[in-house]
């Protein structure tokens, strides 16, 4: 009831258009629909595997070491993708980063990228900023994927234990530096035979999740899969 209150005095509108859409978008129809995709679902070595297979081409010593499944962005990163990743980031909508998370499931599942997945694991911010932002935008991103595909998110193994600057506010050198040993798993077993899907809203450099990935390396018999709303350049 209150709900439907609020929404006649405060009607839900799109985030890149303002016009009305219901309680549960945040983009209109027509705007989602121009949203530039990547089509990295079904593009192997795109520009988000290429940021990380190197990680794994050293030639390994033991059968049971990490290996890099596939890599994908869904979208590209422009100026409408900016502003709707800023607007879920920055301006307490969280709801809006799980509603990103569904639409990008939803056009990928049939595609098979997800298949085989055990785990969806949202790259973690630190506590303080957690404290100040009340969310971490990657766990929304979570959130809304879970409800399609049926996954488990795991919040409590990959833990962020540096309070960095935001890498958007660096040069492409600094960011591969800020973000070196900012990154902990204190219980490397959670992960041992299981294969994780690392989930960002967005990849530049790709510093945050290859300083992930490094954390995950020593882990046995882990596979690792990488997933973002967006890539940019």
């Amino acid at each position: 009831m209150l709900s439907s209150v609020l929404e006649l005095f405060y009607p839900s509108l799109c985030i890149l258009c303002h016009r009305g859409v219901d309680s549960y978008n945040t983009l209109c129809d027509n705007c989602l629909r121009k949203l530039p995709r990547t089509e990295h679902h079904i593009l192997r070595d795109n520009k988000v595997e290429m940021l990380f297979t190197d990680l794994f081409n050293r030639p390994r010593k033991q059968w049971d070491k990490p290996r890099f499944v596939r890599g994908g962005a869904w979208l590209r990163y422009d100026d409408d993708v900016a502003s709707v990743i800023h607007a879920a980031k920055f301006y307490e909508r969280p709801e809006l980063a799980k509603f990103l998370g569904r639409q990008a499931a939803q056009e990928w599942q049939p595609t098979g990228y997800f298949d085989d997945i055990d785990l969806l694991v949202p790259v973690p911010i630190h506590p303080r900023r957690l404290n100040e932002r009340g969310y971490n935008q990657s766990e929304y991103i979570c959130r809304g994927m879970s409800e399609v595909l049926g996954l488990p998110i795991d919040t409590t193994t990959l833990l962020r234990i540096r309070d960095t600057p935001k890498q958007s506010q660096l040069t492409d050198d600094k960011r591969r530096t800020n973000v070196e040993h900012a990154f902990r798993i204190p219980e490397p077993t959670r992960w041992h035979k299981r294969h994780i899907l690392l989930v960002d809203d967005v990849i530049t450099t790709g510093a945050t999740i290859r300083n992930c990935i490094k954390e995950i390396t020593p882990i046995r018999s882990c596979r690792i899969s990488v997933f973002s709303l967006a890539v940019a350049r």
